[in-house]
């Protein structure tokens, strides 16, 4: 994922690598005049950072010189505008390097970097980040304090890592690492670096660990959510309780949790954390759809409520909703305005928005908590009045920008009317990211939002059916939104959706059938063959074929009738002699374009209505029906 790039920003990638800045004009003077302090910078980098480097093992051995994009990379983390700091490298080089040589060494960087949570890949990218932090600590700015902050919290998380990872070939022992290690470990350091550095994500190290985790956590969702789960009740003293916490920690180790946690939640209905993780599975087997091309994001707006409805905006427009429309609205309510623009002024993570500011700190407000800091400092409690104040008296926003206090102060007065638009859903494109597509529900359609600024696009339709509206959805972003359609699709007796609902409520029967199979089987291994357990494994095998065999058939394509074939461009044709198990003048269909288009000694392919099965024939043994 990549941050919003304001003008004079880049993104820097974890390893290295970043893209270049969007929407500057590189060519200006005063980003190609780099001063004096810059270049004494550049090279205390280029030498005295140069005499340490990690050697992909988790240690720092003796190395050669940094390359001009590691080089790039810390001077940008550092809050350096990205064209400043390649004018920088080339002054100091005289004039040796090209931005472009640049972009492509760290791009190179960029697509090699894999992504694979395991222990190990989570201690590299810790070391990483690490590593770069204190290449940027030897630099005595405004950075320092956050930079030591962080590397204090990085050191806490690399002691808790296994004795083996510090000083071992990680690529030989990874595996047995490993295995040998407690499976919720991982899970459990990175849960508590993603909430302890949250407050520096403006370090462009911290902000790539902390995307590294997250992305993790999108992967492996069920394992990090069982991991908590693990934590609140490993500590819980009776037998019931250390069964159930043995249970938990042994899904971690399990390749399909989300179907083995079903056999768990069965055996301990009375725990809380069950209940809240099936309803989450249930939920996001309604909302899931296939990410080849758009991926689900959530949405932050000023809401206003009225007797006429919900007003917000979406993608720079402003509509009400009502239940039953969605219409365009002219709002008057300065509120609403203050809220807006306070909105494009933060950036989001998660729950986290935050905004960087000119005094090293930044500017954190937690949506779901609804705490907010400047650094250490907790402002939660804080009058509008005081919190001006305490941006003045830190110089938040430096000399230059002093008008964004008011802008910042305004946006937290009315920050009750933020609302995440949870009831819509918005899909966003993985290879465009400005290109989005909202859908809204009424009584009586759809709403579509799509937006595409390329095309000069942001228009509202309404759709009357959940089919048509599937179906615009593919075709606009390549995205299938019908499990979230599910309900409505139904409703219209989509034929698609009932089959695969049938499929899914049998898949669910199949797999519930086969952990009982391996209960009975571990049973008989244990207390030896019984005729109650015999007959118990006999049953369960039985319905577990039954239903393997009706999930296969739901997969076998229904017979289409003499008409479907006809309307599919079929027409009527008869068999001029016998052969093939078939008799002369027998009635057969055969497509009017394949056969318009071949010759008579050419094979084609014809349909038997009867009973469905098809027949290869040279064209010349049929006569069409005219």
């Amino acid at each position: 994922m990549k941050n919003t790039m304001n003008e004079g920003q880049t993104q820097v990638y974890a390893d290295g690598g970043l893209d270049p800045t969007a929407g500057v004009d590189s060519g200006a003077p005063y980003l190609n005049q780099p001063r004096q302090q810059l270049l004494d910078i550049i090279h205390v980098l280029f030498n005295q950072s140069s005499k340490m480097k990690p050697d992909g093992k988790g240690k720092i051995i003796q190395g050669g010189p940094m390359t001009d994009a590691q080089v790039l990379a810390i001077l940008v983390g550092m809050g350096i505008p990205q064209q400043m700091a390649i004018s920088g490298i080339t002054h100091y080089k005289g004039g040796q390097v090209s931005e472009s040589d640049i972009y492509t060494e760290t791009n190179n960087q960029k697509n090699h970097n894999k992504m694979n949570f395991t222990l190990t890949d989570l201690y590299e990218n810790v070391m990483g980040s690490k590593t770069k932090l204190e290449a940027m600590d030897n630099d005595n700015s405004r950075v320092s304090y956050s930079v030591q902050d962080s590397l204090t919290i990085l050191g806490e998380a690399l002691n808790a890592f296994p004795m083996k990872l510090k000083n071992a070939d990680l690529s030989l022992i990874s595996e047995e690492i490993e295995k040998s290690a407690d499976p919720n470990l991982k899970f459990k350091i990175a849960r508590n670096l993603y909430q302890k550095l949250s407050s520096a994500t403006w370090l462009n190290p911290i902000s790539e660990l902390r995307e590294y985790i997250m992305e993790s956590y999108n992967n492996a969702k069920w394992e990090f959510r069982i991991s908590e789960s693990i934590e609140r009740t490993e500590n819980q003293k009776g037998k019931l309780m250390e069964s159930f916490n043995s249970d938990l920690v042994s899904l971690l180790n399990e390749s399909d949790v989300k179907s083995k946690f079903a056999v768990i939640a069965a055996k301990n209905p009375w725990s809380v954390d069950v209940k809240e993780i099936v309803n989450e599975m249930n939920a996001e087997d309604q909302k899931i759809a296939s990410t080849a091309n758009g991926k689900i994001v959530k949405i932050l707006s000023p809401v206003l409520e009225s007797e006429n409805g919900l007003t917000f905006q979406l993608h720079g427009k402003n509509y009400t909703y009502d239940g039953k429309s969605v219409t365009e609205a002219n709002v008057t309510d300065p509120r609403f305005f203050d809220v807006s623009e306070g909105l494009a002024m933060f950036s989001r993570n998660g729950d986290i928005l935050s905004l960087h500011g000119d005094n090293g700190k930044t500017l954190t407000y937690n949506i779901t908590e609804g705490t907010l800091t400047m650094g250490k400092i907790d402002l939660t409690s804080s009058s509008i009045i005081e919190l001006k104040e305490s941006l003045l008296a830190t110089n938040f926003s430096g000399y230059r920008n002093q008008w964004q206090n008011d802008k910042i102060c305004k946006f937290f007065e009315s920050i009750d009317l933020v609302c995440e638009l949870d009831e819509f859903t918005t899909v966003q494109s993985e290879e465009f990211a400005d290109v989005f597509l909202t859908v809204i529900g009424v009584q009586e359609g759809i709403y579509i939002n799509k937006v595409n600024p390329g095309m000069n696009l942001n228009e509202m339709i309404k759709f009357d059916t959940a089919t048509e509206t599937v179906d615009v959805v593919k075709e606009f972003i390549n995205f299938d939104i019908s499990p979230i359609l599910n309900e409505r699709l139904l409703a219209e007796n989509n034929e698609k959706t009932i089959i695969e609902n049938k499929r899914k409520d049998i898949s669910d029967t199949v797999a519930f059938l086969e952990e009982k199979k391996s209960e009975v089987e571990a049973a008989i291994k244990k207390l030896g063959e019984t005729e109650e357990l015999t007959e118990a494994l006999n049953l369960v095998g039985e319905e577990l074929k039954n239903k393997e065999k009706e999930l296969a058939n739901s997969y076998i394509s229904e017979k289409k009738s003499k008409d479907d074939y006809l309307n599919d461009g079929y027409v009527e044709a008869s068999v001029k002699k016998n052969g093939q198990g078939l008799k002369k003048d027998q009635e057969v269909l055969v497509s009017a374009e394949e056969y318009s288009s071949l010759g008579d000694d050419d094979m084609l392919t014809i349909i038997v209505p009867k009973n469905g099965k098809t027949v290869i024939l040279p064209k010349g043994d049929l006569s069409v029906k005219i």
